[in-house]
């Protein structure tokens, strides 16, 4: 955004614009897979994101590019909704039952993942080769991911036999919210969403705020939380895969959030306490969605995971776009923003302690 000389109050209107598109994108999916194959909604994501980039690569201060970069982003946006309930379906309709949890979190690593990649690669292309450059690096990451993807949907075709009609977009919401399970993880989802959000928004500054760190040295511990997210996303799979305890998983990750966020908001702080935060809230902060996706596809009836999934990433994508609002409303009530980031936290303490009574008073999610 510097680079183009635009107001860095824009990278939130654009933020909520795409997570707005996702939210759409996710309701929307169980409709399109009773449309079109799967295997062209999960490639027209890919090629909708491409374009989405082009378009928002163009951006600048008139109107007409500023008018492109809006499509490019509600693009990128409606490709990110859709591609995580219809693969999840895909991954249903390949492995076993009990594996699950292991390869929905191996695919939720791409998140962190990518963002480390963009984070190591894209300052120093841009510095060398002008910010332009990035651009192209991205459109040809995102042909190979055509690529290779075509060969492993081959054998993936409509589906419109399994999943009916729906008169509007939010009755397959709906429907997934009439069972109670469902409707706890969406919830759940919205709210551990909300500390994710927290995390990687809020972590740099909030280290330079609360104890005035430089820029590069906030950037570390964000760098830490963010392997260790990936890391957990892929240990949390398998433990659940090999001993079950979903639950049990879900309300730890609730209850050590606001462990973490204790150590990293302590005043007087160390480096080894700023660490250990840091680990403990990028597993769990960002360790959540896998197995908590997973479990919500393993529950669905058959031919229904997409809707399932859909479900909780709709709310999951609704509590990234409140938490930036909370936040401010936190911290203009309470006048503190270590305080509004507790309060972010307390949230998750809350969830995962229902979670905990629940999962010992009931054999559900074993």
């Amino acid at each position: 955004m510097q680079a183009q000389h635009l107001p860095e109050s824009w990278i939130g209107y654009y933020t909520s614009l795409m997570y707005g598109a996702a939210i759409v994108g996710s309701v929307s999916t169980a409709r399109l897979m009773a449309q079109f194959s799967v295997r062209s909604l999960q490639l027209g994501s890919v090629v909708a994101t491409g374009l989405g980039y082009a378009l928002f690569a163009g951006i600048g201060m008139s109107v007409l590019p500023v008018a492109l970069a809006c499509l490019g982003i509600l693009l990128m946006g409606m490709a990110y909704g859709v591609i995580v309930p219809s693969s999840s379906f895909v991954l249903a309709q390949t492995y076993s039952h009990r594996m699950q949890p292991l390869v929905v979190s191996l695919r939720q690593t791409g998140v962190p993942v990518g963002t480390a990649l963009v984070a190591l690669v894209a300052p120093h292309v841009a510095q060398r080769h002008g910010w332009h450059a990035v651009t192209w690096v991205v459109l040809a990451a995102l042909g190979l991911t055509f690529a290779l993807s075509v060969p492993g949907l081959r054998n993936h075709g409509a589906v419109s036999m399994q999943l009916p009609q729906r008169q509007h977009l939010l009755a397959s919401l709906r429907g997934v919210l009439q069972e109670p399970a469902a409707a706890r993880l969406a919830v759940i989802a919205g709210i551990y969403a909300m500390n994710q959000a927290a995390l990687t928004t809020y972590l740099v500054p909030g280290l330079f705020w609360l104890h005035g760190l430089s820029v590069g040295k906030s950037a570390g511990y964000l760098a830490i939380a963010t392997v260790a997210g990936a890391v957990a996303r892929i240990v949390f799979g398998l433990t659940i895969a090999r001993f079950g305890r979903t639950a049990l998983h879900l309300a730890l990750i609730g209850l050590m959030t606001g462990v973490a966020w204790a150590l990293l908001l302590w005043p007087l702080p160390s480096a080894l306490r700023l660490t250990a935060g840091s680990v403990v809230l990028g597993m769990t902060a960002m360790g959540w969605n896998g197995i908590l996706l997973a479990e919500l596809g393993r529950s669905a009836p058959a031919g229904r995971t997409a809707e399932a999934v859909a479900t909780g990433t709709s709310f999951a994508y609704l509590g990234v776009l409140v938490a930036p609002l909370a936040f401010v409303q936190l911290d203009h009530l309470l006048g503190s923003k270590a305080a509004a980031l507790a309060g972010i936290a307390l949230l998750a303490v809350i969830a995962g302690a229902a979670l905990l009574r629940r999962s010992a008073t009931s054999s559900a999610w074993v």
